[in-house]
């Protein structure tokens, strides 16, 4: 039994680490999205061509991808930190005990 649970709790670190660095990895895609919105979205020559439809909806695409992402970020970090720090609290208060 002691193997098994040592095995589950490397997992869930590791599965953690993953999941927190996939949190950086949403963190830096948005802020690329939010640069390049900036560049070709927010400018004057992209704000009328968003007006004329002339970018055919890229730039609200980029907006609503940006968002989607951002809202993960969040999550991910939560359950990134907690998959981390769960373990090894258990692991250190069971030291104590013995």
């Amino acid at each position: 039994m002691g193997t098994a649970t040592t095995v589950l709790k490397t997992a869930s670190v590791i599965f953690g680490a993953l999941i927190l660095l996939a949190a950086l990895g949403a963190s830096v895609v948005v802020s690329y999205y939010d640069e390049r919105i900036a560049e070709d979205c927010d400018d004057t020559v992209g704000t009328i061509g968003q007006a004329v439809g002339a970018d055919e909806g890229q730039c609200q695409d980029a907006k609503d991808q940006r968002d989607t992402l951002d809202s993960l970020v969040s999550p991910l970090n939560v359950v990134g930190a907690l998959l981390v720090i769960t373990p090894i609290a258990r692991s250190l208060l069971g030291r104590g005990r013995e």
